[in-house]
């Protein structure tokens, strides 16, 4: 089956996956791509072998007639297994790379996601981004990883990876961090800091 993509997620859809599941989406969903769906067989559902593949593809999430996420990749394949359904979006060149567009509850622009690779688990409502993450807000915040999760249901972004954060005053590095996913707060385990502080101000 061939289709296409890059993406992000956001919203608290669980449910919603896992009754009409991450392709055939309506309602508020919309995807589009040229695709094949493999023959039936007893082997169709398998870890190993995709029961969708969309090639250039784009996944779009609506709330209450609102972008919530989109998602854009070169490449998607959709697995589905005994316990779980799960997609995989990636790029097919050096150059390219999935991208992850988060929405805020009045459907503007609240962050974006560029990963390597991005696999998302339905069900579980976990997005996870892999290979030289940066995530940035209209905020002008900043953060690069590793490896980002992100979960839709409370809309955080986690990782026990060393992380870079750049804001208009501070840059922060350490490792493992928990944070709202436009960044406007969040916490580093182990970190250093700097922090610009206006000279202007009167000290008490």
């Amino acid at each position: 089956m061939e289709t296409s993509g890059r993406a992000f997620f956001a919203g608290g859809w669980g449910m919603f996956f896992g009754i009409i599941g991450l392709l055939g989406l309506s309602g508020g969903c919309e995807f589009r791509a040229g695709m094949e769906r493999p023959s039936p067989s007893s082997d169709s559902i398998r870890a190993d072998a995709p029961s969708q593949i969309a090639s250039d593809a784009r996944f779009t999430m609506n709330k209450g007639g609102k972008p919530r996420a989109m998602i854009r990749a070169e490449r998607m394949e959709q697995y589905e297994t005994e316990d779980s359904t799960y997609s995989v979006w990636r790029s097919l060149s050096d150059t390219g790379r999935v991208r992850s567009y988060v929405f805020d509850t009045e459907g503007d622009s609240s962050a974006t996601i560029v990963a390597d690779s991005v696999v998302f688990f339905s069900q579980d409502g976990r997005f996870e981004a892999y290979g030289n993450v940066i995530v940035v807000t209209d905020e002008n915040r900043r953060l690069e990883s590793e490896h980002l999760t992100w979960n839709q249901f409370d809309r955080t972004i986690r990782t026990r990876r060393f992380v870079h954060i750049t804001t208009p005053t501070e840059d922060v590095r350490g490792n493992g961090l928990v944070a709202d996913e436009d960044l406007e707060t969040y916490q580093i385990g182990r970190f250093e800091a700097e922090v610009e502080v206006d000279e202007d101000t009167s000290e008490t």
